[in-house]
């Protein structure tokens, strides 16, 4: 093998590849054989030109560069030019096209469909850039990157790397950073709070970001955490937009006891930021400095004294207040005003004699300072208490607060001259003797200064004793001399022949001084004159006692504390029930006290709290309608478990005169004993209560057709049940004997049974119930122990079971006119059988109890319920014979909590308010910016109840402030009763702090108060539901058609009607279903029909059938007479001959008629009704409504006439005689409240006309002014064949109407569904109208 080698020549320049052969010929000493000839291929792969990323990956830059130029080397054959396309691509960073820029991006993209980002190299160049736009906004973002990446290359090829992560770095400049305002704050510690300013800086503050401040104790530990402040972990959110916020931290006085602890420090900083850094600074340090508020200081309590110059002594009263640990002096020195030094007061110099010395833990100490006295009246003097140079045995300073003077003020008041009386009654015997004369001697004395004269005048004047019968009068001038302090005058009385004569009296009278030197007091004395035996007033011999009524008969056994629920008593020494009566009742004799004629009033505390505070006696004077709190009893209305009772009597003589009052000594009333307890122990609150309305309907004997009202309730010991159907409020009147209450609630059990303007009420006459045999207490039914208004009262109270059961009787126009009923439902249609109209009337109860400690005495708990009435009446007879009837059917820090009411609003939720008393200094809060807890309602019984509480009022002060709450049930249940435990922030303040807003105090621990509750909600009762029963009546004297129907309508309503009459139609509600002026009925469309071949007419839209308003291969005849909306689409003549139909109301002749809130009527001409054969039967169906007044448009009518449309022909067909009727009453559908009613019109075929009956005397001959009839002249001349045919079609009809009568009769039950799915029976009645009651 042999090798030829070829050298290839390397140049710089890039070649496309090229091929050269390499042949062998010419073989010498060999064959050549195949291949003898090879193809060298030259590549030139290496001087080809590339471009490559001459950068490393990551490649970082800042946001704020601007632009960044990527470099891209070139390598290879520079010899030429080269192109290649640099572009982005998107990573975490978002590029925006070049125009517009949109927000939220973060580089200018490169697109590879762009020509303009192709980087170009000239020959020889081997370095370009590609340049990418950056931009810098103001957003916070974190690291982002993208790429930037080498494609499409154009004379050359892309080298590695081909692709750069550019990534841009987070800008610091642009996150938002928290900061303290201050590095350092410092507070008093009196201040209160703190405000410190928490920063968010930043460009960009479009995010919402929070950070966490917290206290800390600094290092080392100075201020306490809850004993210096109030440590704070509270999170903070900014919105987008927000720089600053408050942190609040209060600062914590040392509660009342203030101690100088020189500067203290705690530490506030920035933990936990979001969307943010922490800036600096993150840390701040807050002082507190209580070298003002806790240094020792000492001032007067009060700014002025006033003493009198005869008081020895004043005494000043210096406190101090900061810390009390350290001894502090205070020097306390006296300066003159217009009271001297030594002639008014005792001097106390500015030394040191002067100081007065607070030992560590004295609040308070007494500057005193000696007075002059002497005998030489003076006007009113002063003089000034200063204090002064304030030190501390610690060298700690102390000061003066701004009190540091007080004024002292003398009164001369003992030196000042007085001429009086020394007593202002005298008493001296009259004469027995005739010719013998009393003397009374009156002093008159001067006190005070008595250097001066005086002059005064002394005068007697009339009373029961009159001058020169029973004394001689008398005016003398007195003059008082230079130490002269008492003169004398002596009145002389008179004897009289009556020795019978109560004691007689006169006056003696004192004038001015004259010298104007002396004041003249007790200037008035009054002489009695006793007649010999009598007595000046009668008294009880002991004190009165205080039993329950139920221990009346055992008082020496009766229980020391009387049960709740039942009177009590008070029983004088003079009561043969008194337990000393033995004793006593002899003396009561001698005195002559008339234990009848006693005056008594009674005095009630509110409830002694568990702690064994007790409140105030006060005299009950919330008397009312049915109770006096001047008897001998007290009902127990107006106590409760732990009040305390007790009762004042008056004696009385047996002529009458009142001597002095005794008080008994004051029992307790038993927590634990009752006769009708709670059913949960200490419960407040309302027992829920059922009302039932029932209509009596006609077959009650004793209430006829009333609605018969009942409520019944369960009765608890205090409680009084109040029921109205108006508002209750404003106890204190609706229970007084004030007319507000019976001119307000009309109709309620707060009126007696000579009070109520309506037929029956809750309470009547009676003083027992006739139901109860004997009684179950004693003296429960004692009118002259309890009064007769009470027990007539009680007599609704069923004791043993402790229910109460109030029922009375209204009808109608009662409840709408005196218990405030409304129509609530005019005139609805209830389904295709019926329709109804309904009354709806409020019905407020409220449980009463009194309370001492309550504005008016009376505090409430009320419940609200609606009753509902409903009248149904026919819009459909389900008739089975044509024609019926219907009848009736039967349907440490402390406080107290006070309730003050409590109710169910409207959406069915628990409404509770109270009253708060704080038992410290400070006041209840909701809540409190330094803790997290708030005041909050909860209830053990009734977890899954929340409730809303609220502060409604409060007193501007920290003194003991009361306060009014309201808490509310977010949602309704059916019980509340259970406990419940109202928790509330308590939070005190200094004894100095004055009230402010906001409030600024220091919070304590949550103290909760338990209040059992008992109330329920009550359902409305179950709306009373009964008949409307109206009267249609076919009438041939318009004088009954016109009447009220007070008298009845007697024969008149079964009449048959002649050729000539007019038949009066009327339909009225029953007389005895008193609707009142409230409803209104109208007839609304009149028709006439007959049937063929018998068939009698049905109302029954259920089978199709509907009487005589539809289409029907069974009428022969049907006409439209009357109609009140289209006047012009009826019929108005049959066969030529007209029917004059015409409404009530468009009739002048019957206002009466009109008038008559529940009657309605019309009138027709019986002439048309004879144009068919005889034996015809013909049938009126009407139609009607029931509306409210308000809503029964009564007034114009659609048009002013009736518009008579061209007769129909006689021999026309019954759907030729419908044509006229107008096409809305071929599809005729019963509106909004319309009834029904369809009546047989009988005819007869004589001459004589039903309207002239009264014209017929009692033989049959008619009166003198009438036309003799055709036939009366003589016997009228007819074949025999004809009278025959006469008399048997006569017959016909008769049997006829005898065998509808004997089926009308027969009554035929008929079952309606009612509305609420229940079954009601309607039964035909004795009527032979169309009444049917569901």
């Amino acid at each position: 093998m042999g090798f030829w080698r070829v050298r290839i020549i390397n140049d710089k320049s890039y070649e496309q590849a090229e091929v050269f052969e390499v042949i062998l010929h010419d073989a010498v000493m060999g064959a050549l054989e195949y291949p003898d000839r090879a193809l060298i291929r030259i590549l030139d792969s290496e001087d080809e030109s590339f471009v490559f990323i001459d950068a490393e990956s990551p490649y970082i830059i800042n946001e704020d560069i601007g632009e960044v130029l990527i470099p891209i080397r070139r390598g290879g054959d520079l010899s030429e030019e080269m192109m290649v396309l640099c572009s982005t691509m998107p990573g975490t960073a978002t590029g925006a096209d070049p125009s517009p820029v949109h927000s939220f991006n973060d580089y200018i993209s490169r697109l590879e469909d762009d020509n303009d980002n192709f980087v170009r190299f000239d020959k020889g160049e081997d370095l370009a850039y590609c340049r990418v736009l950056i931009i810098d906004d103001s957003l916070y973002e974190d690291a982002e990157d993208f790429q930037v990446k080498l494609t499409m290359p154009m004379g050359g090829r892309v080298g590695e790397p081909a692709q750069l992560n550019v990534v841009i770095a987070a800008d610091a400049a642009d996150e938002p950073s928290f900061y303290f305002g201050e590095a350092e704050y410092r507070v008093d510690e009196s201040d209160g709070y703190l405000e410190v300013q928490v920063w968010r800086t930043g460009t960009d503050l479009s995010k919402m970001a929070s950070v966490t401040v917290r206290s800390r104790a600094s290092n080392p530990p100075s201020a306490t955490g809850g004993v210096d402040y109030a440590g704070i972990s509270r999170n903070l959110d900014f919105a987008p937009g927000v720089t600053m916020q408050n942190v609040r931290v209060y600062i914590m006085d040392d509660l009342g006891q203030p101690l100088l602890e020189g500067p203290e420090t705690f530490e506030l900083v920035l933990r936990m930021p979001m969307n943010a850094v922490l800036g600096a600074p993150a840390l701040s340090v807050i002082t507190i400095n209580d070298t003002i508020s806790d240094l020792p200081k000492v001032e007067f309590r009060d700014l002025t004294y006033e003493i009198n110059e005869n008081d020895g002594t004043v005494t000043a009263v210096i406190v101090r207040s900061g810390d009390l640990s350290i001894t502090s002096t205070v020097r306390c020195y006296t300066r003159q005003g217009s009271a001297q030094v030594m002639m008014d007061f005792d001097e106390r110099p500015n030394i040191e004699s002067s100081i007065v010395t607070f030992l560590p833990g004295e609040r308070s100490k007494e500057c005193t300072v000696l007075l002059m006295d002497d005998n030489v009246f003076e006007n009113d003097e002063q003089f000034r208490l200063v204090l002064g140079n304030p030190r501390t045995d610690s060298g700690l300073q102390a000061m003066v607060g701004e009190q540091n003077e007080t004024t002292i003020t003398i009164h001369d008041v003992g030196d000042r001259p007085i001429i009086k009386f020394p007593e202002t009654r005298f008493t001296v015997n009259e004469p027995t003797n005739e010719d013998d004369i009393s003397t009374v001697r009156i002093p008159v004395i001067r006190m005070g200064d008595t250097t001066q004269v005086s002059i005064v005048r002394v005068f007697t004047k009339d009373g029961s004793a009159k001058s020169g019968i029973d004394y001689n009068p008398l005016s003398q001038r007195l003059e008082f001399g230079s130490n002269v302090t008492e003169l004398f005058v002596d009145i002389e009385i008179l004897p009289d022949q009556d020795r019978n004569e109560m004691r007689e009296a006169f006056t003696v009278h004192l004038t001015m001084d004259e010298m104007m030197v002396a004041e003249i007091q007790m200037n008035k004395a009054l002489v009695y004159i006793e007649q010999e035996g009598q007595q000046s007033g009668v008294t009880f011999p002991s004190a009165p006692v205080v039993v329950s009524l139920l221990d009346y008969d055992t008082v020496e056994l009766a229980r020391d504390f009387p049960p709740r629920g039942y009177p009590v008593v008070c029983i004088t020494p003079c009561n043969p029930k008194h337990p000393d009566y033995a004793t006593t009742g002899s003396i009561c004799t001698n005195e002559g006290v008339n234990d009848t004629l006693t005056e008594f009033r009674w005095l009630v505390s509110a409830p002694t709290t568990a702690a064994g505070v007790t409140y105030p006696l006060r005299d009950v004077e919330s008397n009312t309608f049915f109770t006096d709190s001047n008897m001998i009893t007290l009902d127990s209305i107006y106590f409760g478990p732990g009040s305390r009772v007790q009762c004042a009597a008056r004696a009385v003589s047996n002529q009458g005169d009142a001597g002095r009052e005794h008080s008994s000594l004051p029992v307790t009333i038993s927590t634990e004993e009752g006769v009708c307890l709670p059913r949960l122990a200490e419960a407040i609150g309302a027992e829920p209560y059922t009302a039932k309305l029932k209509y009596t309907g006609p077959t009650d004997l004793e209430h006829p057709n009333k609605l018969k009202l009942s409520i019944t309730m369960p009765h608890v010991d205090g409680m009084l049940p109040v029921i109205s159907t108006r508002q209750l409020s404003n106890f204190e009147l609706a229970l007084s004997k004030d007319g507000y209450r019976v001119g307000t609630h009309r109709c309620s059990n707060l009126l007696d049974y000579n009070e109520i303007p309506t037929e029956y009420g809750f309470i009547n006459s009676e003083t027992k119930n006739a139901n109860v045999i004997g009684q179950s207490q004693p003296y429960q039914f004692s009118t002259e122990m309890r009064g007769a208004a009470t027990l007539r009262f009680y007599r609704n109270l069923d004791l043993e079971a402790c229910l109460w059961d109030f029922t009375t009787y209204y009808d109608m126009s009662e409840l709408l006119n005196e218990c405030g009923g409304q129509i609530g439902t005019d005139g609805q249609v209830l389904d295709l059988v019926q329709s109804y109209v309904s009354l709806r009337m409020p019905l407020y109860v409220s449980n009463v109890y009194h309370s001492p400690a309550s504005v008016g005495g009376w505090q409430h708990f009320d419940q609200t319920s609606n009753l509902q009435l409903t009248f149904v009446y026919d819009t459909s007879i389900l008739w089975q014979n044509g024609i019926g009837a219907q009848a009736i059917s039967d349907d440490t820090v402390t406080g107290s909590l006070f309730p003050t009411s409590m109710r169910i609003d409207e959406n069915g939720r628990l409404v509770v308010n109270f009253r708060t008393d704080a038992q410290f200094r400070g006041q209840f809060v909701l809540d409190h910016p330094s803790i997290s807890a708030t005041s909050s309602v909860i209830s053990v019984d009734r977890p899954d109840l929340t409730f809303t509480l609220n502060l409604v009022r409060t007193e501007p002060t920290f003194a003991q402030p009361e306060q009014l709450w309201q808490f509310v049930s977010d949602v309704a249940i059916s019980d509340y009763s259970g406990m419940y435990t109202i928790r509330l922030i308590p939070c005190t303040t200094t004894p100095t702090q004055e009230y402010s807003l906001p409030v600024v105090c220091n919070p304590r621990d949550i103290i909760n108060f338990d209040l059992p509750l008992r109330f329920q909600q009550v359902s409305d009762p179950v709306p009373a539901e009964f008949s409307l029963n109206t009267q249609f009546m076919l009438l041939g004297k318009e004088m009954l058609w016109l009447s009220d129907g007070s008298m009845g309508f007697g024969e008149g309503t079964d009449t048959a009607f002649a050729p000539g009459d007019t038949v009066f139609g009327r339909i009225h509600v029953d007389p005895v279903q008193n609707l009142g002026d409230g409803f209104r009925l109208n007839i609304e469309k009149v028709f006439l029909c007959t049937g063929r071949d018998g068939y009698i007419p049905k109302y029954n839209p259920n089978n199709g059938e509907y009487g005589c308003v539809a289409d029907s291969p069974n009428l022969l005849y049907a006409f439209k007479v009357l109609d009140r909306g289209a006047p012009d689409t009826i019929t108005p003549r049959f066969s030529g001959i007209p029917f004059n139909a015409a409404l009530a109301i468009d009739d002048p002749t019957a206002l009466d008629l009109v008038r008559q809130s529940g009657a309605d009527g019309f009138r027709m001409s019986s002439d048309p009704l004879f144009q068919v054969s005889s034996g015809r039967q013909w049938y009126v169906h009407s139609i009607f409504t029931v509306r409210s007044a308000e809503n029964n448009n009564i007034g114009k009518r659609s048009v002013e006439h009736h518009s008579f449309a061209v007769a129909p022909a006689a021999n026309r067909q019954r759907r030729q005689a419908i044509s006229s009727v107008s096409g809305d009453d071929n599809d005729l559908q019963l509106g909004e409240g319309q009834g029904i009613n369809i009546k047989w019109l009988a005819l007869k075929s004589n001459d004589l006309s039903t309207n002239d009956i009264d014209d017929i005397n009692v033989g049959g001959k008619s009166n003198s002014g009438k036309n003799p009839t055709p036939g009366e002249g003589g016997f009228p001349v007819v074949p025999i064949v004809a009278t025959v045919a006469v008399l048997i079609v006569l017959l016909v009809v008769v049997i006829v109407v005898l065998v509808a009568r004997r089926r009308r009769s027969e009554p035929k039950p008929v079952i309606v569904a009612a509305g609420n799915g229940a079954t009601k029976v309607v039964a035909n009645g004795s009527y032979m109208d169309d009444n049917t009651e569901v």
